[in-house]
């Protein structure tokens, strides 16, 4: 296992402007010499939630590990939160996109198969690199090679999407800073047929992100005639990212935990359908 973080502004020469984080926690494989071969693995980028306030713990290394077992090269986001606002989340997003690309031959990832995963206010800031890729903040910082920001299939868990009728406040809030209009970053007015394919999940009971976001994203990709799945869970609430001791705060887990845990295997399951599987090096 080779565990790396990566200073994003460093790495691409870039002015921090205010920005304090902007790192990336890489976690990947080594290889096994004695096995005679090589393999290429897709990558997964992980992005955290916590309505721009903080970065949640349990929406990072968790979600990591759990792609990494899966066979992933893993890259979590440490991005800026409140005070700090637009451009920072977004351009430090499209940064982490375009470093994996950037290295994908020399880390032995699929150069066309890099997905990345938001939850929550995770899944606004995906949202953003997913749909609205050529954003002026992405090209001040990656030029012409914007569309390496757009991640090829994007997983939301429990986003926030909308700046409509069921928009969570806080986080539109803490992204825009008055700098720029929420309705600008309200994804599903952004989703064209460019986009990748998506897989969406949320939970019926949310009382924190109501769940007619996650809704309207589907309908969005749906009208853009892009590939799109979705699972609303009768039960659970906000925050469950991968239903696992480590991301409760009760243990033993409750029952529910058992019951939307699956989203994992359906989400691997949706990746595999699109090619995100190890492949052995010809």
């Amino acid at each position: 296992m080779i565990e790396e973080i990566v200073d994003l502004y460093d790495y691409f020469g870039a002015e921090r402007k205010g920005a304090t984080r902007g790192y990336l926690r890489c976690l990947r494989h080594e290889g096994l010499p004695e096995m005679g071969r090589s393999l290429l693995r897709p990558a997964m980028l992980v992005i955290p939630g916590g309505g721009y306030v903080v970065v949640s713990q349990r929406e990072g290394w968790p979600v990591a590990l759990t792609f990494f077992a899966a066979g992933y090269e893993t890259f979590t986001l440490e991005y800026d939160v409140a005070p700090v606002g637009y451009p920072a989340q977004i351009e430090q997003a499209a940064m982490a996109m375009a470093y994996i690309r950037r290295n994908a031959e020399a880390f032995g990832i699929l150069p066309d198969k890099v997905a990345a995963i938001g939850f929550s206010a995770g899944g606004h800031l995906l949202g953003c690199i997913s749909a609205i890729w050529d954003d002026p903040a992405i090209a001040a910082v990656l030029g012409d090679a914007c569309a390496a920001a757009r991640p090829d299939a994007s997983v939301y868990g429990y986003p926030v999407v909308t700046a409509g009728e069921c928009e969570h406040e806080e986080s539109f809030e803490n992204f825009c800073r008055k700098a720029v209009k929420a309705e600008t970053y309200s994804i599903e007015r952004r989703v064209r047929p460019e986009c990748s394919p998506a897989f969406i999940w949320a939970n019926t009971p949310d009382s924190v992100v109501p769940v007619q976001n996650a809704l309207c994203l589907y309908e969005a990709y749906l009208q853009a005639g892009v590939p799109v799945e979705l699972h609303i869970f009768r039960d659970g609430w906000h925050g469950m990212t991968v239903c696992t001791e480590e991301t409760e705060a009760s243990v033993p887990i409750r029952p529910e935990c058992a019951y939307v845990r699956p989203w994992v295997d359906l989400c691997r399951n949706f990746l595999k359908t699109l090619g995100f599987a190890v492949q052995t090096e010809r």
